[in-house]
């Protein structure tokens, strides 16, 4: 049996269990984010502000990279409510989706402990990005031909789905062609993406919502 056949599955065709597991990375990555918070070992005195100090650059970067995997988290939700069944290739995809959804506490983590580095920025924004890239994979191959969503579904509303999921993958981009010449403003970029994606994404609703 060929493993990567593109033929609906009799026994999977349900996104159900895509949707199940998909869910539980996102849990489990959202939740290791916040493990690169640690008090440190030397700790003593009764002030904690020195070592929140100490935490900053680590706290930021769990904020922004939580809020960033949550806004992934409803685009894929977004997704599949659109994706009424699924094939082989599908499931392949999101597999390869949810593998840049596990490595984000690691870029996250790296970015947190060397936030002035251009390659931190480079590993943390090429994550995000392919994130993005990874979910537009999905929908693209999910709404090619209308294969696994509605026939019904307008041309218009695909495209300006596939639209959506390119913003955070464009600011990332931005980020780290920005750390070249000033890596605080890069971060700056990072911070705000979560913010900057919103208001695009609801011109984007509203539009959909008028055809």
């Amino acid at each position: 049996m060929n493993i990567f056949s593109t033929h609906t599955l009799p026994e999977a065709a349900s996104t159900t269990r895509i949707e199940a597991l998909s869910d539980n990375i996102f849990a489990v990555a959202m939740t290791l984010l916040v493990l690169d918070l640690r008090i440190p070992a030397h700790a003593e005195g009764s002030s904690v502000w020195p070592y929140v100090a100490l935490l900053w650059h680590h706290m930021r970067t769990f904020a922004v990279s939580f809020f960033i995997v949550g806004l992934y988290w409803v685009l894929h939700h977004h997704v599949f409510i659109f994706v009424k069944r699924s094939d082989r290739t599908l499931l392949w995809l999101n597999l390869l989706f949810m593998l840049f959804v596990v490595v984000t506490p690691f870029s996250a983590g790296l970015l947190g402990a060397f936030d002035d580095s251009r390659t931190a920025i480079a590993v943390y924004g090429a994550n995000i990005s392919l994130l993005g890239i990874s979910l537009l994979a999905i929908w693209w191959y999910a709404t090619h031909e209308h294969r696994l969503i509605d026939v019904k579904l307008p041309r218009a509303v695909i495209r300006l789905e596939a639209a959506r999921m390119m913003i955070l993958p464009a600011i990332c981009v931005l980020a780290v062609a920005v750390s070249f010449a000033n890596t605080t403003a890069s971060i700056v970029i990072f911070v705000l993406a979560p913010f900057l994606y919103l208001w695009p994404a609801k011109r984007t609703i509203r539009a959909k919502r008028e055809l």
